[in-house]
């Protein structure tokens, strides 16, 4: 015969029940989604090195799990501001630099000093200063660590410079890049090219900074005025758009497909040995030198202009921030601050191939920093500390880079002159951004 229910088993049903609650419920407190473009079960070096990195959280924390989402890089940013709103948005993104400022301001993004940063030491302040630290300090709050730090610069074909008997520290001006790219320029005996001199993507889709972006930095400092209007269509911009597409249109030692190309295109077709030169991001250095060989392909920094040897260059990056309505924030600003320290920069230059976010680590990876092999890393971070540019972000620029981009297209595509061109970017620039 069965026991009776009695008043005593309903309430300690009860208990047991709120105790099985309370403990599904810590154990999805000790989880957490993070949303990247990188995959940690990819090939990628800078993948390879998250996947360590969450490994060696999780083991030093056990019960907590970082659930990636990888997401389309471009597309990411946008999509978390609109999933905060809906209440669906991830415990922690990876936020473009471009759309930081819009990020920041939606309140998306949490202050991270009283979630983690309020703890740590004046050296651990000191180690992390920087212009990418000040990028993320608004009004006293910290907002975002950065992370994947990358420069934009030049990679070259070290065998074939040496074959064509090129030295690269001399392409210090773009007459001498130019010839250079001449001779580096090949065609078989129909008259077709089998390699192009210099390879260039102008798509609007995964646009790198080009030629005219360094050129506008280097004479105006800015590409935009005080109130973020563009400033494309000026002498600077007309100078380095000329001389962008006329390495199509006059020297032919870019392909006219630089107009269809993204910057993944690019990078296949330097792979592929059919350019010797391209424009190129120094976080996608190490999956080149692992396909190609690290003794064939170098790093070099943007020639110069008006006597000087090098123009400046975009720095960017991914500005790592925690969603603000977060339910596990604390665990989320705990991994962020492990993604960020010491263990994990190291992992992030090793494994990674990305530049220093800690002043510290150089020192620490003295040997690594000393082998021929890393030597980009090291033009990258004088380019960073020399010729470096930040895009602001006190206003909205995203889309500056698919705006001159569409002008190059324009002029070869089209043949608008540089200044038409221009002029169109920056109309549909401020349209689009309500400027």
């Amino acid at each position: 015969m069965g026991r009776r229910w009695t008043r005593r088993m309903t309430l300690l049903a009860g208990l047991a029940l709120a105790s099985l609650t309370a403990g599904v419920a810590g154990a999805q407190a000790q989880t957490i989604r993070m949303w990247t473009f990188l995959n940690p079960t990819g090939n990628a070096p800078r993948e390879k090195a998250l996947a360590e990195i969450i490994t060696a959280f999780e083991a030093a924390n056990p019960g907590a799990k970082v659930v990636v989402e990888t997401q389309v890089w471009d597309q990411m940013t946008p999509k978390f501001m609109a999933a905060a709103q809906q209440g669906t948005a991830p415990d922690i993104v990876w936020v473009i630099t471009d759309l930081l400022g819009e990020a920041i301001k939606s309140g998306a993004l949490a202050d991270l000093k009283p979630v983690f940063i309020d703890k740590w030491s004046p050296e651990q302040l000191k180690d992390n200063a920087g212009p990418y630290w000040d990028l993320c300090n608004i009004g006293g709050k910290q907002y975002c660590l950065f992370t994947s730090r990358n420069y934009i610069g030049l990679f070259y074909r070290r065998d074939l410079f040496k074959e064509a008997g090129i030295d690269a520290a001399s392409l210090t001006t773009w007459p001498a890049f130019t010839e250079a790219a001449k001779k580096l320029t090949v065609k078989d005996a129909s008259g077709a090219v089998t390699r192009y001199g210099f390879g260039q993507g102008w798509s609007e889709s995964q646009p790198d900074p080009q030629i005219v972006t360094s050129n506008l930095l280097a004479k105006q400092g800015t590409l935009f005025d005080e109130k973020g209007r563009a400033r494309f269509a000026t002498p600077a911009g007309i100078e380095g758009l000329t001389i962008q597409t006329e390495l199509v249109t006059k020297h032919e030692v870019t392909s006219k497909q630089a107009t269809t190309w993204t910057s993944d295109d690019v990078y296949e077709q330097f792979s592929a040995g059919r350019a010797a030169i391209i424009t190129g991001a120094s976080v996608r250095f190490s999956t080149l030198q692992a396909r190609l060989g690290a003794d064939k392909i170098g790093f070099m920094l943007v020639p110069g202009i008006d006597g000087k040897p090098h123009s400046p260059a975009v720095m960017a990056g991914w500005a790592v921030g925690a969603w603000s309505k977060g339910k596990n924030l604390d665990l989320a600003g705990k991994f962020m601050d492990f993604m960020n320290g010491p263990q994990a920069d190291k992992l992030w230059v090793e494994k990674g191939g990305q530049t220093p976010a800690l002043a510290s680590t150089p020192k620490a990876l003295a040997s690594f920093f000393a082998d021929p092999a890393n030597e980009y890393l090291a033009i990258a971070g004088k380019g960073s500390a020399s010729a470096g540019w930040l895009a602001p972000i006190d206003f909205g620029v995203g889309g500056y880079r698919q705006a001159l981009n569409k002008a190059a297209q324009e002029v070869v595509t089209n043949g608008a002159t540089p200044q038409a061109a221009l002029e169109r970017a920056e109309r549909d620039f401020n349209r689009r951004n309500g400027r």
